[in-house]
């Protein structure tokens, strides 16, 4: 009996084509297309895309200015936990920061690196609010979860520009926070 090479080969490269062509119709019909359509139709939302792999769900996302980023994270976690279970949420935010909102999250960073770092996590608005007040044309919000800290800052005038930070509540002794959700 003689053993054909050519017809074994191509039997082979074709189920492997199958099955990770399946893998990948699946990974996107299944489980990004829902979490992608759920997070444009959030306000404020302008695009998302999502890859997610078994351990990880990594979200791009370009945002409009004064996104509530806590009630996003709660809501995706409450309609798309399912399909999210056993894997940790990366958020890949577009910054649309400019030198001025920079400068304003350098004068934050420091009194909220050190309200993280005590876990005196009340002192944050505070500062935040202060350092508003003193730069009359610029919006600095902060809201928090069981796992972190949201600081969001944007500008009056221009309403594209914003810069979102992200804050681990259980490693916050760095000051340039984490895009992790």
């Amino acid at each position: 009996m003689k053993i054909r090479v050519l017809p074994i080969v191509v039997t082979a490269a074709l189920s492997l084509i199958l099955l990770l062509g399946g893998w990948f119709m699946y990974r996107q019909t299944a489980l990004e297309r829902p979490i992608e359509k759920m997070l444009t139709n959030y306000p404020g939302v302008t695009s998302a895309q999502a890859h997610i792999t078994q351990k990880q769900a990594v979200l791009k996302l370009d945002l409009e200015s004064n996104v509530d980023l806590r009630g996003m994270i709660a809501q995706l976690r409450k309609e798309q936990g399912s399909l999210l279970e056993g894997r940790s949420i990366k958020l890949d935010i577009a910054d649309h920061s400019t030198p001025e909102i920079e400068e304003l999250w350098k004068q934050a960073s420091f009194s909220v690196a050190e309200a993280m770092a005590n876990k005196r996590y009340t002192m944050i608005p505070d500062t935040l609010a202060e350092i508003q007040n003193e730069n009359n044309g610029y919006t600095i919000s902060s809201d928090m979860d069981d796992r972190y800290v949201y600081v969001a800052l944007s500008s009056a005038s221009d309403k594209k520009a914003n810069k979102y930070i992200i804050l681990p509540l259980a490693a916050a002794t760095g000051t340039g926070g984490q895009y992790n959700a």
